[in-house]
């Protein structure tokens, strides 16, 4: 045992000084630890400090004068306690019990140090950080406080800092936490703009390095030229400026994590020269008519700003139709280059984006193609959806395609789907009651709302689906589910969100049953349900039979790969599924998804019971693990797999909730 002492400055004779022992004991430690425990006075400085010896809980401080003082204890460097304690004799302070807060960070090149703070919540104290040395791969560290409440930091050079979203409560038994995920410094590295001319479409692309994608551009300083839009996906400037002049504003890129980074930028528009086009964003004629068009809803374009507005793109061309527009119309000719540049075309009208591949239209040289979004009057609206439990949110979108040729008209002419953006008002993406809301379609051969099972991006604040087909579409709000006994509950938060996006549901009493195990059927029906399974299916398992609540449901699972039979011939639907089950259903529905990361048995290392995971199930798990979908359970202060414990419908819940996540954002940046 060292103990190491600093001279005491108090205005007090040095013979009259009393001096008295400070003990106690720590327990949770183990031989692996260094420990060491402090006194200060409360000016921050160190009066006796005692480095435990291996083995060692007890400690015992002495020659300590009267005060106030803060008993702080450091376990492998890092601040693991920190109380006020008042000497004014021997004192022997409360049993200190530490607990294990175990966790992993991705994202780390080998060798990066990264540092872990926890702090005590409401309290302004400085803490020693953990540091941990990241092996390059899946970096597992123990943090060991005492039971309390703590926020949760971590920091590494050139990364943006990590901020667990919610306050981490420690208490007697061990805690495991999500996978933390460290993104390299969000920066916008476009520094200057190229000029522009007024009355010509003008495009450029804002570039971003760092964060997690998907990026949200947005104005937040300034004013752009009149005539000019910031697409806030793909962080397009595009349209036609209407004057000349020298412009500044701010843009800022926030990444899907939150982070953010702001660029104030400078944009010149010159004047155009005398006898030059007058076309654009905004109601012209082609350069085949230079006539003026009498329909003021509608926006055409010249061929010459088509073909800068191609020359100016990067990823997408992007056409944005002016605010009042209701259409956007272009030529055969025009249509025909923007599918010889082999990129996506962006087609903004009235805020509803639409994303195509332009091979996906054949249309004729000598037609034309309008896009339109018409909103329905607010008292046909409403009594549309008056029939129905959902609330209507904003307006009703009347979305057509049409190709025009020879006094001809074709509506709806793809051939393959497309991805539709609708907006969503800001508050409801703040307090979260975006997760109720749907895209819902009008199909007026039934008279009824299909939903259209949208992703929620919630960096662009938009709900965006794919379709196959233009009709009348809405953001609808679903009835607010609550369960009796899911309050306080640890799966609570997504236990409502799950049922708000109505994949998961409760029963009729009102309960959710989130300790009850799930069914082989369940799990199907509830995967089936989050990735949008529609496609029509048949199976022969002997006991399923299509009176079956869950045959549709099965059938969809099966026939995408995520599911499977046995060999007698049978799904045992009523079958409690265990927890390596899931995570193969889990690892189909991502295959199925097209979302894979290789060959990766390193998370294995995670759990202590790794060996006892059965072969078939081995590389399922590692992937789920990897990603964050699945975590392990804390027995005997070990972290554990538990591969053949029946899984729980709250273990289920949370689990799809990840996979909700990763499949949503996959698809975002498609």
């Amino acid at each position: 045992m060292e103990t190491t002492e600093e001279p005491v400055t108090e205005a007090v004779d040095e013979e009259e000084i009393e001096t008295y022992t400070v003990s106690g004991a720590v327990y949770g430690i183990s031989e692996e630890d260094t420990v060491k425990i402090m006194l200060s006075k409360c000016t921050g400085k160190t009066v006796v400090s005692q480095d435990l010896e291996i083995g060692q809980t007890a400690f015992s401080i002495s020659d300590v004068p009267t005060g106030e003082y803060t008993l702080c204890m450091l376990i492998n460097g890092a601040t693991a306690m920190m109380k006020p304690v008042q000497v004014a004799g021997d004192t022997t302070v409360e049993d200190i019990h530490v607990v294990r807060v175990t966790g992993t960070i991705l994202g780390l090149p080998e060798g990066v140090t990264a540092s872990v703070y926890l702090k005590p919540e409401n309290k302004d104290v400085m803490v020693m950080p953990l540091k941990v040395i990241s092996n390059g791969d899946i970096t597992e560290f123990t943090h060991k406080v005492v039971p309390g409440f703590y926020r949760m930091t971590v920091m590494a050079e050139g990364y943006e800092d990590y901020t667990a979203p919610d306050v981490i409560e420690v208490g007697d038994d061990d805690v495991v936490l999500d996978p933390i995920e460290m993104v390299l410094k969000l920066e916008i590295v476009t520094t200057s703009l190229s000029t522009g001319t007024e009355g010509t479409a003008y495009s450029t692309e804002l570039q971003a390095t760092g964060g997690k994608e998907p990026l949200t551009w947005a104005i937040t300083g300034g004013t752009l030229p009149e005539g000019l839009t910031l697409d806030t996906v793909t962080g397009v400037i595009s349209g036609t400026p209407a004057n000349s002049g020298d412009y500044s504003f701010e843009v800022t890129v926030t990444d899907f994590l939150g982070h953010t980074f702001s660029q104030t930028l400078n944009l010149s528009i010159a004047r155009r020269s005398s006898g030059g086009s007058s076309g654009g964003s905004s109601s012209s004629s082609d350069s085949a008519n230079s006539g003026t068009n009498t329909d003021v809803t509608k926006t055409t374009f010249t061929d010459r700003e088509i073909k800068e507005a191609i020359n100016l793109s990067q990823g997408t061309v992007t056409l944005v139709a002016p605010v009042g527009q209701k259409s956007l119309v272009l030529t055969g000719d025009q249509y025909k280059q923007l599918i010889e540049t082999g990129k996506e075309l962006i087609i903004s009208v009235q805020d509803v984006k639409v994303v195509l591949n332009p091979a996906a239209i054949d249309l004729p040289e000598n037609a034309k193609l309008e896009f339109k979004v018409e909103e329905l009057a607010d008292g046909k609206a409403v009594e549309l959806v008056s029939q129905t439990d959902y609330q209507l949110i904003g307006k009703v979108f009347e979305i057509n395609m049409e190709i025009k040729s020879d006094g001809n008209t074709e509506k709806n002419p793809l051939k393959q789907s497309v991805r539709v953006s609708l907006p969503v008002k800001s508050d409801m993406w703040l307090d979260g009651t975006h997760h109720r809301l749907d895209v819902f379609y009008y199909n007026e051969s039934e008279s009824k709302w299909e939903p259209m099972h949208a992703i929620h991006n919630t960096n662009g604040q938009v709900l965006t689906f794919s379709t196959p087909h233009f009709s009348k579409y809405a953001v609808l709000s679903k009835p607010e589910k609550n369960f009796s006994d899911v309050t306080g509950h640890w799966g609570q938060k997504d236990i409502e969100r799950m049922a708000a996006r109505g994949i998961v549901g409760g029963y009729q009493d009102h309960s959710f049953r989130p300790d009850a195990n799930i069914t082989r059927a369940e799990l199907a029906t509830l995967l089936s349900r989050l990735l949008g399974l529609n496609e029509k299916a048949t199976i022969t398992f002997g006991d399923v039979t299509e009176k079956d609540w869950h045959y549709e449901s099965i059938a969809k699972a099966f026939q995408a790969g995520i599911v499977r039979g046995y060999h007698d011939g049978s799904f045992k639907p009523n079958q409690y599924v265990t927890r390596e089950q899931m995570a193969a259903m889990i690892a189909n529905a991502l295959e199925n998804e097209g979302i894979s990361i290789g060959q990766n048995d390193a998370s294995l290392g995670l759990f202590t019971d790794a060996g006892s995971i059965s072969p078939w199930a081995r590389q399922s798990v590692a992937t789920a693990s990897a990603l964050g979908i699945v975590k392990g359970i804390i027995s005997e202060q070990k972290v554990k797999f538990a591969p053949g414990k029946q899984a729980t419908r709250a273990e289920a819940t949370v689990m799809l909730a990840r996979l909700l996540d990763i499949t949503e954002s996959a698809k975002l940046n498609l």
